[in-house]
């Protein structure tokens, strides 16, 4: 990428959850360009090997630690000139049977750092929230920006929405700016988790069948990691925030899906197993707080003047090759 990701004025970042799937490739952005990058992660989502080839680099700086722990994050963020907030759980089928994650590494941790921010001082905010937040709304429909009302259906999801609350309430009260985005499903290299992952290692135990869990009607959005970013970053480089209106929601996607049956019809294509039976479970859902069907309006930033460059199905093809190479 040419164009540099952020403003003239930002030095420095702070990127919590920068060890993980999407926060690394952040770094991996920030660091290429030429930024002071400090990395904020407890490595339970992430993964030391993700970051580790930025070890000699003067401007990366590792920190293991948890945006709970209410003194690190301060200090972290007084030396940033702004905060990539990354850091959540994200292991959603995990959240069901531990809730309190979510409200923990969430709404908690959420809030933390922009206590710090209130406290050190007022500096941008670019926050990773999730579709998933639409609950039901988005099965048939694609939903906007303004949708509602917001009923969750997994824990995670309502971690998100108690998040995007504190932090609309911090931008209104003590003058701090964000921009939030709700994603579509994020894919590329470094998954680990997710129906990719997962249909390929399936494949690689069993080359003969693919198990498709749920009822095989399942479609999202998909899109790279790359572009994600670099949405993120056109809407805090063009995208304004004033006292009137201090923080702003972006959906942020394809405006394409991809149905379930033919991710692994691509999947199989990539691992030379076409033959490979695809056996569909036959049950509503493939998880309890499983969104099968997710339909995102993107019209917003698309007017607004950023769009994904690839299809839906043209993302997906591509993070296979790519995760073929990984595992």
């Amino acid at each position: 990428m040419s164009e540099k990701l952020l403003t003239p004025e930002i030095g420095s970042v702070l990127v919590t959850g920068g060890a993980g799937f999407i926060g690394s490739t952040v770094v991996d952005m920030l660091l290429s360009q030429g930024y002071k990058t400090t990395v904020l992660d407890n490595f339970s989502n992430g993964r030391r090997e993700f970051v580790s080839h930025h070890s000699d680099d003067p401007n990366f700086k590792l920190v293991e630690g948890d945006i709970l722990d209410e003194s690190l994050v301060k200090e972290l963020v007084q030396d940033a000139d702004l905060v990539w907030h990354l850091a959540a759980n994200t292991d959603i089928i995990g959240g069901h049977d531990q809730p309190r994650r979510d409200l923990r590494d969430c709404v908690m941790g959420t809030f933390n750092v922009v206590d710090a921010i209130r406290v050190t001082g007022p500096r941008p905010l670019l926050f990773s929230s999730t579709g998933a937040v639409y609950g039901q709304l988005c099965v048939d429909i694609s939903v906007n920006e303004g949708s509602g009302p917001l009923l969750p259906v997994s824990t995670y999801a309502a971690g998100k929405i108690g998040s995007e609350a504190f932090i609309s309430a911090f931008c209104n009260l003590y003058g701090i700016r964000a921009w939030i985005f709700r994603f579509g499903n994020v894919i590329g290299s470094r998954m680990t988790h997710g129906v990719i992952y997962d249909f390929v290692h399936r494949l690689k135990q069993d080359p003969s069948r693919l198990l498709i869990r749920g009822d095989g009607r399942q479609e999202k959005n998909y899109f790279l990691v790359e572009e994600c970013i670099d949405g993120m970053g056109y809407a805090f480089k063009n995208i304004a925030m004033t006292d009137d209106q201090p923080c702003d929601i972006f959906n942020l996607g394809t405006s394409s899906v991809t149905r379930v049956v033919e991710l692994a019809q691509i999947v199989k294509e990539e691992m030379g197993l076409p033959d490979a039976e695809l056996v569909i479970e036959g049950t509503k859902k493939a998880w309890p707080g499983d969104q099968p069907r997710v339909h995102i309006d993107v019209d917003k930033m698309t007017n607004l003047g950023w769009k994904a460059k690839l299809s839906s199905d043209q993302a997906v093809r591509i993070a296979v090759k790519r995760l073929l190479t990984e595992v």
